[in-house]
C-alpha cells in the first residue's frame, strides 16, 4: 500500500492511500471513475511524498494521522520524509520512504494532465 501526499494547483495538500498509484492518480485527475471529491475542485500537479508498506493496517492508520495534520505540519514533513517514523509510526520498519518512486509518479501525473490537455499543463 501506499501513502501519498499530492500538491494541488492552488498549493494544498492532499492525503490519500492506494495499492495503484498510478490507476489513483488518473482517478484523481478524473480520466477515470473513482477520484476524490477534493481534487476534482483542487487540480493535482505533483506527488510530493510517497511512503510504502505492505501492511494495510498500518497504512490506514498512517492515512488518518497525516490527515489529521496542518497544512504546514505536511510541508514539514515533506521536506524531512525521514522523520515519519519517528513521528507517527510505532515500528520503524513499517514505512519505506520511495524517493524514486513519487518522481516516477509525479512524471506519469504529468504526461497524463498533458495527455488531457493536448500536450500543454
Amino acid at each position: 500500500m501506499y501513502i501519498y501526499i499530492l500538491k494541488c494547483e492552488d498549493g494544498s495538500l492532499y492525503t490519500g492511500i492506494s495499492g495503484d498509484m498510478e490507476k489513483r492518480i488518473k482517478q484523481h485527475l478524473g480520466i477515470i471513475k473513482g477520484g476524490a471529491k477534493y481534487t476534482r475542485s483542487h487540480r493535482i500537479v505533483s506527488v510530493e511524498a510517497l511512503w510504502h508498506t505492505d501492511m494495510p493496517m498500518a497504512a490506514r492508520k498512517l492515512e488518518y494521522a497525516l490527515k489529521q495534520l496542518s497544512h504546514s505540519q505536511k510541508s514539514e514533513l515533506i521536506s524531512a520524509p525521514e522523520e515519519l517514523c519517528e513521528k507517527y509510526c510505532t515500528d520503524l520498519s513499517d514505512f519505506i520512504y520511495e524517493y524514486s518512486d513519487a518522481e516516477k509518479y509525479s512524471n506519469f501525473l504529468k504526461d497524463q494532465s498533458e495527455k488531457m490537455n493536448g500536450g500543454k499543463l
